[in-house]
């Protein structure tokens, strides 16, 4: 199994579309909170969702999102699962996942703010000073730990098209150096 960390807009949707091109079966955290939110009737924006997610943290501990995701992921493999926020819900997908392999993406935070307001998702931020306010809340969770304690780094800071190769290239290094993901 491989995790996605990275902060909002760094470029883990398109990590992943290479990875389901690759036979890659994908799962995403952020959809996991938009299920139980919408389930609690919790409106769909980025405050509402966020402090719900945050909820649920203080309430079930930090690694709540994990933990119901992986009753969805069971015993596959080629599993890549996007959006780990901190060192206990990588724990908790280490314990059922011990060859467990994690890729961090960093890109700066102009640039983060140019494809998130592009992608028009309802939930995400409009402007810098509501990205600042997203960023502080998950680096408050401990993504910045998880980042930094990442098996493998991309920057991505270039052209579409070379992001995309790279992260191919690494797929293949990853399937080749850790055969049991």
């Amino acid at each position: 199994m491989i995790i996605i960390t990275g902060m909002p807009g760094s470029g883990k949707d398109e990590l992943i579309k290479v990875a389901r091109s690759m036979g890659w079966t994908d799962y995403h955290m952020g959809d996991t909170v938009r299920k139980f939110a919408r389930e609690k009737n919790i409106e769909n924006t980025d405050q509402a969702i966020g402090a719900f997610a945050n909820q649920e943290r203080k309430e079930h501990g930090m690694g709540i999102w994990a933990k119901r995701i992986i009753i969805e992921i069971k015993d596959q493999k080629k599993v890549i699962v996007d959006g780990l926020r901190n060192i206990e819900e990588f724990n908790s997908f280490k314990e059922s996942f011990p060859d467990l392999v994690m890729v961090a993406i960093h890109t700066d935070r102009e640039e983060r703010l140019k494809r998130i307001v592009k992608r028009h998702r309802d939930d995400d931020v409009k402007n810098m000073n509501e990205l600042v306010g997203r960023d502080d809340r998950e680096l408050s969770w401990g993504i910045g730990n998880a980042i930094s304690l990442s098996d493998y780094m991309i920057v991505n800071d270039s052209t579409l098209e070379a992001f995309k190769e790279n992260v191919k290239q690494l797929l293949i290094r990853i399937e080749k150096e850790h055969r049991n993901v």
